[in-house]
């Protein structure tokens, strides 16, 4: 008897508090959708701000840079469409309301970068099937730490994509390894969200287009300064790190070989400038060179002429079995710089290969790169 009686107080109690707390007056945010494709193919974007003054929102979709301007309706529901359909593709947008960079509450998918987080939109269609999620055995992403003994022994992260099936192929041969170089305003996680590079290279291998490889991809920032788009590898703590600290921890670490053969390096923007110092000043580690969307300043080419003519000479750098360009189109902002680096190579005698895109500085163009460029990899 006496359970029963505690129970019914307990309920009581409950209901008593319960009735303290009025529910919540519903607002057009419950049932928002922020993220509609319309019939004509154009995107419409939306965001429930009803106390805001000005709503924008930027990406990588056609018109997004600078961005469009929403207009708020009588809920409070700002919106703004895109001013063409959008092909197929995954595209990367901003919400700023007021001037701050907000993320957009009704949409998990993101991207993470070295200044937060941006939200990610996907328009499928056989544009879009190389880098979207299938049914076919996927490789597993690892968040790794290590400790750089070239930065003062602090920890720093990567990430390490490891290939489908890579429980039983590492026991019978050691792996060759691509390392995967991010750009100035992202992180080492840029290349497995906005990048998507883990789908990518699992529908690759679906394919049978890919050798069984590791991809490596570390931070490009460190917390010492330095110049990360300078010349040569003396400028920015970065290279010290990878070839003092990283590719020691990846060999130590992954049944992977330690041939120049067998190691690959790519990089975008900043990451391709780093791509390049470390492949020029470092040729006997690596194979295949693939910066994308890169090249040096006017101040820092001037600066290699001036002092590293015997770096850009050494006959190694010739040996390279694959050193390909990609650069975006005329629309990329690293267009000219790469041109101007490509003359100087030129000038040099450097032997490369060039391919020009179409959709400027941004992932829509470098995860075609990767997409073009890894079953190059270790043939």
């Amino acid at each position: 008897m006496n359970k029963w009686i505690f129970l019914l107080a307990v309920l009581m109690y409950a209901g008593s508090l319960y009735a303290q707390f009025p529910a919540r007056e519903p607002t057009p945010n419950d049932t928002l959708q922020s993220v509609r494709q319309l019939k004509s193919g154009k995107v419409a974007l939306s965001i429930y701000a009803p106390k805001a003054s000005e709503v924008k929102v930027s990406g990588d979709f056609p018109g997004g840079f600078p961005g469009l301007v929403l207009q708020k309706d009588e809920q409070g529901v700002w919106s703004a469409t895109t001013s063409e359909a959008l092909l197929p593709d995954v595209y990367t947008y901003d919400f700023t309301v007021d001037g701050l960079k907000v993320f957009d509450p009704k949409n998990p998918r993101s991207k993470e970068s070295n200044s937060g987080y941006s939200n990610i939109f996907e328009i499928e269609g056989a544009g879009n099937d190389f880098q979207a999620l299938k049914d076919v055995p996927h490789g597993k992403v690892e968040i790794v730490w290590y400790k750089s003994s070239a930065l003062d022994g602090v920890t720093r992260r990567l990430h390490v994509y490891l290939p489908p099936n890579y429980d039983q192929i590492s026991k019978t041969q050691k792996l060759p390894v691509l390392y995967l170089l991010h750009g100035g305003g992202d992180n080492d996680a840029s290349w497995t969200t906005a990048g998507r590079a883990n789908l990518i290279l699992d529908n690759l291998y679906a394919q049978g287009k890919l050798e069984p490889m590791i991809v490596v991809m570390p931070a490009g920032h460190t917390h010492i300064q330095g110049f990360f788009m300078g010349a040569g590898d003396q400028q920015d703590p970065f290279c010290r790190d990878f070839v003092q600290s990283i590719i020691p921890f990846v060999e130590k670490t992954y049944p992977v070989s330690a041939k120049r053969e067998h190691r690959a390096i790519a990089g975008l923007s900043m990451g391709g400038i780093q791509t390049v110092n470390l492949a020029l000043w470092h040729p006997d580690l690596f194979a295949y060179v693939f910066p994308l969307s890169t090249g040096y300043f006017p101040p820092n080419i001037a600066e290699i002429k001036e002092k590293y003519a015997d770096v850009m000479t050494n006959k190694e750098i010739n040996n390279f079995k694959k050193f390909k360009i990609f650069m975006g189109g005329e629309a990329d902002i690293a267009y000219q710089n790469n041109l101007n680096m490509m003359a100087m190579f030129d000038g040099f005698g450097i032997k490369y290969e060039y391919e020009n895109g179409s959709y400027a500085h941004t992932f829509r163009e470098w995860r075609r790169n990767l997409r073009d460029f890894a079953p190059l990899l270790f043939k």
